[in-house]
């Protein structure tokens, strides 16, 4: 037997976590009103005329009815109009003599017009999702495409078109809408197919090494900086990593699509991970969040996929440093006035810059017109505890046309790099990367022997790495190890990431002399 009770719930969004709203709704007597509380926006005020519009078309008398709906928790500010059907159902419940038998963890989510129809609103499909992750087993929403949630068990999705089926459906009466109520677990999912790459990796010629790491970066989550003058291949190498990083889980892309619906952005429903390469004159706002009501950033935007800064040195020094933190934690924190946020933001961050404003600082192909003073106000935006979030640090040089190309595709790395990121969700029981993992759980997770730890210390005392850096080293090890040991980490494992640690910080020496 289903259980029984009275309370409305709806989920409100916090950035893109969700609360579960509980609306209660009470009716007197009075002066003809309808009042929200519960801290409204203005989007959410104006229900109340949508509210009244919906009483009017089910012959509902308000005259003289003073109607009040209370939105709980009420110091939590509420934005927009997913609480519509919750709000008319709890005045509902007042006005009939015979209360509406709703059944346990039971959520509303539809938008009214004022002919009584349910309708989508924004940030739809996130509000639904947070409903589901919050507990919820029917959920009450308007008829819509459900193919995201296709794969979802134990949860009843109820689509109703509008408040009189809504009504005779809590009734228990049968409506000409109920053969189209619950989500048909039958229906094919309309995702895109993957994207055919447009910079694939046996076309590039030469930069061995690059290649190298790029393929590190994408297996480990890493973050890889490029150096060099202009037209050496900076760029052609950031589009073409995007072509070898795994295609996205059907969670991956709800939330990756979750996202931009709340940044109010356009993204199909691919499952390719999305590429992000945002203009130098990009502000802190934009690149992190922010607005009055916090919006996702370019950090964001790029979830699970790559976020290319080209012309590092060009970007304002104080958007350099916000990524401090994001790169570190896979999180981005927007604090505002009105409220303090926190985006996802697990990201391979590829930057590339030129070594001084002309560019061509250490090249054969031009001298170098900068003076020294310079050229290290250029490259002094790049601060050290930047560095020391990066895995590699490269110089880049022109190639030949008649270098060699890889003889790989995108498609073969993709399949390596797949395995890689396998073997470190099922080692840490969830969706990290060995650059995010937690510390204590990759401690836990991970195995070095006495030698391989001795020998990070030492070279890390005497090449004078911070802490930082000697864990970067020991993740960067997992990390080749996932990709060409079956995980297992052996000694040429740490010494192949001790040579890219050491020569990142030889490059960034090099390029603030």
């Amino acid at each position: 037997m289903i259980p029984i009770n009275n309370e409305i719930y709806s989920i409100s969004l916090t950035g893109l976590k969700g609360h579960v709203v509980r609306i209660e709704a009470s009716v007197r007597t009075d002066k003809a009103q309808c009042i929200i509380v519960g801290l409204p926006d203005a989007s959410l005020k104006e229900s109340k005329e949508r509210i009244l519009g919906a009483l009017h078309v089910l012959g509902k008398d308000v005259e003289m009815k003073k109607i009040t709906v209370h939105l709980s928790p009420a110091d939590m500010k509420k934005q927009g109009t997913a609480f519509d059907m919750a709000m008319l159902i709890a005045v509902l419940q007042e006005m009939e003599k015979v209360p509406l038998k709703i059944p346990d963890r039971t959520c509303f989510l539809a938008a009214l017009t004022l002919s009584g129809e349910f309708t989508t609103f924004h940030n739809m499909i996130t509000s639904i999702h947070q409903a589901v992750l919050l507990g919820f087993t029917r959920i009450y929403i308007p008829p819509i495409d459900l193919t995201f949630f296709k794969n979802i068990q134990n949860v009843e999705f109820i689509r109703i078109p509008d408040i009189e089926s809504l009504l005779q459906h809590l009734k228990g009466k049968r409506s000409l809408f109920e053969s189209d109520l619950t989500l048909l677990m039958s229906e094919s999912p309309k995702i895109e197919p993957a994207e055919v790459p447009h910079v694939c990796f046996s076309a590039i010629r030469g930069h061995e090494e690059a290649k190298s790491a790029m393929i590190l970066a994408a297996a480990g989550g890493h973050h890889l900086l490029m150096s060099g003058p202009p037209g050496c291949g900076k760029s052609l190498l950031s589009n073409a990593l995007h072509t070898i990083l795994p295609d996205l889980t059907h969670d991956e892309v709800l939330e990756v699509y979750s996202i931009y619906q709340l940044a109010r952005q356009q993204r199909g429903t691919t499952i390719r991970p999305p590429f992000r390469s945002p203009h130098h004159s990009s502000s802190e706002g934009a690149i992190v969040g922010g607005g009055r009501y916090p919006r996702p950033g370019e950090m964001s935007l790029a979830h699970r996929g790559v976020l290319f800064l080209d012309e590092l040195g060009h970007f304002q020094k104080r958007v350099i440093d916000t990524l401090r933190q994001p790169l570190e934690m896979g999180v981005a924190t927007v604090n505002r006035v009105e409220g303090s946020d926190q985006f996802p933001a697990s990201i391979n961050l590829i930057a590339a810059t030129n070594p001084c404003p002309c560019g061509y600082y250490g090249s054969n192909e031009k001298y170098c017109t900068c003076s020294d003073k310079v050229r290290l106000r250029y490259m002094q935006k790049i601060t050290g505890p930047i560095i020391d979030r990066v895995d590699f640090v490269l110089e880049m040089k022109s190639q030949g046309i008649l270098s060699e190309t890889t003889a790989e595709t995108s498609v073969e790395l993709r399949e390596k790099v797949t395995g890689a990121r396998q073997r470190q969700r099922a080692r840490y029981s969830a969706n990290y990367t060995n650059a995010i993992v937690p510390v204590k759980l990759f401690e836990e997770k991970t195995f070095f022997t006495a030698y391989q730890m001795k020998r990070v210390q030492e070279v890390s005392f005497t090449e004078k790495l911070s802490s930082r850096s000697t864990m970067k080293i020991l993740r960067l090890a997992q990390t080749i190890a996932d990709l060409h040991h079956d995980g297992k980490v052996t000694n040429e494992c740490i010494e192949e990431a001790l040579s890219w640690k050491i020569r990142a910080a030889q490059v960034h020496q090099s390029l603030m002399r």
